[in-house]
């Protein structure tokens, strides 16, 4: 029986950028006061957060979601098919081993995109994984979005932090974040890396404590290696920066007990969960999990491999929305999986899988459209090698997350994905928006000019925005939360106004700035220079 195609009712790309619904003025006073309100505008317009959970070395697709009633999966399969799944329906499960994603999908919380891939599949570990990480392709190498030096986070994170790394318009907080001691292609940019890898917050701190290279003449940069040294120099003047930050966001909660013991995913989730409930304003989170490359022995023998490791990451993954729930931080994080392909559909004969192409991908958080993408993995037409075919290409993924989550326009999806690619409706309904900002229509606030800004030598800056009419509230917040200064609490008519904003008695740092009316709410943020 053919899978559900919510493709085939797919929404309109684009999601709310922040709030949108009906908020009292008590709600917005009690909020907007409050230091959970400042790190979550600054995380971004929505307070949204991403982590990516990578399947390093190719997950075995066909026996994470189990193909049960295909007679063709057994025969390829012989004593690896999978007989006992933990039924999905009445055609597919998950692996026994996946309790942990069964209670989470069952829960309307795990969105199942099958068989994801790309045209002219590479199967060596190192390219495809190349290829996942930047977001481009395998064609030819004429082709310009066939070998890419940047990663499709990394342009990402350049298009919402531009100037980034000049300290006048850095954020306070890490852009992104990796759990591990290297940074990867995926978080490279146009022109330098934007994650900082971190193997815990107290031995990151230990680390760096009591090291400041802010002084001194910079490297002279016109030869190779004073290049190289000032690539250095900017890693290490990123990590003081952001040690404090980092620091008190862990020191500042402690995890709830309800993760597995002996678990390494877990150990890693566990940092991200106390880092966003401490709150760090990192919206990027990228944790990994190896051992995929399961060419021997996979799940036969005294040591289940492939058991072992999906165990490890479902458990590891509900213990971490267990987490974030009761710290009532989930609704704000999703995560995803990735993997650099699927295993080849036929066994071999080491009792293991050899290097294959589609695969699902995963969607985990209460906010996702739960539910099965796509259709069950059709056996009787493989590739000439004999792997599976793929039905969407991973960065239908990758732009619903950018357009969808974090409301990107599709215009800078665009930019990002090096072209335009048809979205899946990932995000529930109730918090993706129809049109292409995810505001009421006639509503848009816009970033402040100047930004930023001198007290001395603008003086002022100003705020402009567009309202379709009525009761309109302007306020401009410090970091902390706290009310500084209303600019409008008043009926507007519909149109678009501007309102100049004075900051003579304010101190230099980061500020908030929020338009609210009955029905939408967007913050941004600006920096005041001395």
């Amino acid at each position: 029986m053919k899978r559900r195609r919510f493709v085939q009712a797919s929404l309109a790309a684009g999601v709310a950028a922040s709030a949108v619904g009906s908020l009292s003025p008590l709600g917005f006073r009690a909020w907007a006061n409050a230091p959970a309100f400042a790190r979550a505008a600054m995380n971004s317009e929505s307070g949204r957060v991403l982590v990516i959970l990578q399947l390093d070395g190719g997950n075995d697709g066909l026996n994470t979601v189990v193909p049960y009633q295909d007679p063709l999966y057994h025969e390829h399969r012989g004593d690896l098919a999978i007989t006992n799944p933990l039924r999905i329906d009445d055609t597919l499960g998950w692996h026994p081993a996946m309790t942990g994603f069964e209670r989470l999908f069952n829960d309307g919380h795990i969105a199942i995109v099958q068989n994801a891939g790309y045209p002219n599949p590479n199967r060596s570990h190192f390219r495809s994984t190349d290829i996942w990480f930047t977001g481009g392709n395998n064609n030819k190498p004429a082709d310009e979005n066939s070998v890419l030096d940047d990663g499709w986070i990394g342009r990402y994170l350049d298009t919402r932090y531009p100037g980034y790394p000049d300290p006048a318009v850095a954020p306070a907080h890490p852009l992104a974040i990796e759990i591990g001691s290297t940074t990867s292609l995926m978080m490279q940019g146009p022109e330098l890396g934007m994650s900082m890898a971190i193997y815990d917050p107290e031995t990151f701190y230990r680390i760096i404590s009591g090291t400041d290279i802010s002084g001194g003449d910079p490297p002279n940069t016109s030869t190779p290696a004073g290049l190289e040294l000032e690539y250095i120099r900017n890693i290490a003047l990123e990590a003081n920066r952001y040690a404090g930050p980092v620091r008190d966001a862990a020191a500042d909660v402690q995890n709830h007990d309800v993760y597995p013991d002996n678990n390494s995913v877990a150990e890693r989730l566990k940092i991200v969960a106390r880092l966003i409930a401490g709150g760090l304003e990192t919206p990027i989170y990228v944790v990994t999990q190896k051992g995929y490359d399961t060419h021997a022995q996979q799940d036969n023998g005294s040591t289940p491999r492939h058991s072992r490791l999906l165990g490890e990451m479902s458990s590891a993954v509900a213990a971490f929305f267990e987490d974030l729930n009761a710290f009532g931080q989930d609704r704000r994080v999703l995560l995803m999986t990735i993997s650099e392909f699927g295993r080849r559909v036929k066994t071999n004969g080491t009792d293991g899988t050899d290097h294959g192409t589609a695969a699902p991908m995963f969607f985990v958080g209460p906010e996702v459209n739960g539910g099965i993408f796509g259709n069950n993995p059709d056996l009787t037409t493989l590739d000439r090698i004999g792997d599976i075919a793929h039905e969407f290409d991973f960065k239908q993924s990758y732009a619903s997350v950018l357009r969808q989550w974090f409301g990107v326009p599709p215009s800078t999806a665009a930019l990002v994905l090096k072209g335009e690619w048809e979205t899946l409706p990932l995000i529930q309904a109730s918090t993706t928006a129809t049109g292409g900002t995810g505001m009421p229509g006639g509503f848009a606030l816009e970033q402040n000019y100047p930004n930023p800004f001198s007290q001395q030598v603008h003086g002022s800056t100003t705020i402009q925005f567009s309202t379709p009419g009525g009761h309109i509230r302007l306020h401009v917040y410090n970091i902390q939360g706290k009310l500084v200064s209303t600019l409008v609490d008043s009926e507007l008519a519909a149109g678009t106004h501007a309102f100049r904003f004075s900051a003579a008695s304010l101190p230099a740092g980061t500020y908030l700035y929020r338009l609210e009316s009955s029905r939408a709410v967007e913050t941004r943020s600006m920096v005041i220079l001395k």
